[in-house]
C-alpha cells in the first residue's frame, strides 16, 4: 500500500479546516486506521504505521521521558501522532513532536485540537515504504513519482521554522538517521545536517543534550514495514 495524492469532490470547506476539525478522513470514507494529511495544499493519504515503525518512533519518546525523569532540568516531552497545523493549507501528522513541557501544559489546558509549527521544536519522522518519499528532501524521483510536486514535509518543516527535523530513514539502500537544523524559511531548505548509522548511538546535541539507543532499530526489509 502506498501514499497518495488523492482527487476529491468538492468539499464543503477547506482541506485544512476540515482536517483541524477531524473531518477530512470520515468525508473522504477512508479505511479504518487511515490517515490525511495536507502537503503544498494537497491531500495526501497513507495507511496506519506498522509495528517496526512504531517501535523506532516508541523508542524514541521512550529515551525523552527518561531523561525527563531523570533530570529535572530538562524541558522537553514529546507528542506521538499528534496534528501539526500550518494555515492555510498545511496539516501534518509528525510520527513524534518534541515540545517545551511548558508550551504542552499550555496546549492541554487551552484543549487545542491541533498544535501550530511554532509549539514545536523537533519533528520526527520514520519512514516506511509507503512514505518515504514524502518525508525525504525532494528530488528528482519524487517529482517523477508525484506528479512534479516539489514539496514534502522535509520542506514544507524548513518553511514553517521547525528548528530540527529528526529523520529515521528506513529504506535498506540507505539505512541512517539524519538531524537536519538550521531552517531557512525563503528557501524551504534545511542548512545543516548531522548523520548517524543504525545501532550507532544518536547523540543530539543543544538544546537537548539526550543520547538515543538505536541498537533495536531495524530496516524496513522482512515482513514486518
Amino acid at each position: 500500500m502506498s501514499v497518495a495524492f488523492v482527487e476529491y469532490p468538492p468539499l464543503p470547506d477547506s482541506p485544512y479546516e476540515m482536517w483541524v476539525r477531524g473531518e477530512l478522513e470520515g468525508y473522504l470514507g477512508l479505511p479504518e486506521g487511515f490517515r490525511a494529511e495536507i502537503i503544498e495544499g494537497d491531500i495526501v493519504v497513507s495507511p496506519a504505521p506498522r509495528f517496526d515503525h512504531n517501535k523506532i518512533a516508541t523508542l524514541i519518546s521512550h529515551a525523552f521521558a527518561i531523561a525527563a525523569a531523570t533530570d529535572p532540568a530538562f524541558v522537553w516531552e514529546t507528542v506521538v501522532g499528534t496534528g501539526v497545523g500550518e494555515p492555510p493549507d498545511s496539516g501534518w501528522i509528525p510520527d513524534v513532536a518534541v515540545m517545551d513541557r511548558v508550551r504542552s501544559a499550555e496546549a492541554t489546558a487551552a484543549r487545542v485540537a491541533v498544535i501550530g509549527a511554532s509549539d514545536i521544536v523537533m519533528a520526527v519522522e520514520v519512514t516506511s515504504p509507503s512514505n518515504a518519499d514524502h518525508d525525504r528532501e525532494p528530488g528528482p524521483q519524487h517529482r517523477q513519482k508525484n506528479g512534479n510536486r516539489i514539496k514534502t514535509k522535509w520542506t514544507e518543516y524548513a518553511a514553517a521554522g521547525i528548528e530540527h527535523y529528526l529523520l529515521v530513514e528506513r529504506d535498506p539502500r540507505v539505512v541512517r538517521t539524519t538531524l537536519y537544523s538550521d531552517p531557512n524559511p525563503a528557501t524551504s531548505r534545511y542548512e545543516s545536517a548531522i548523520v548517524w548509522d543504525f545501532g550507532q548511538p544518536i547523540v543530539l546535541p543543544e538544546p537537548f543534550g539526550l543520547t538515543i539507543d538505536t541498537a533495536q532499530w531495524k530496516d524496513w526489509s522482512g515482513p514486518q514495514s
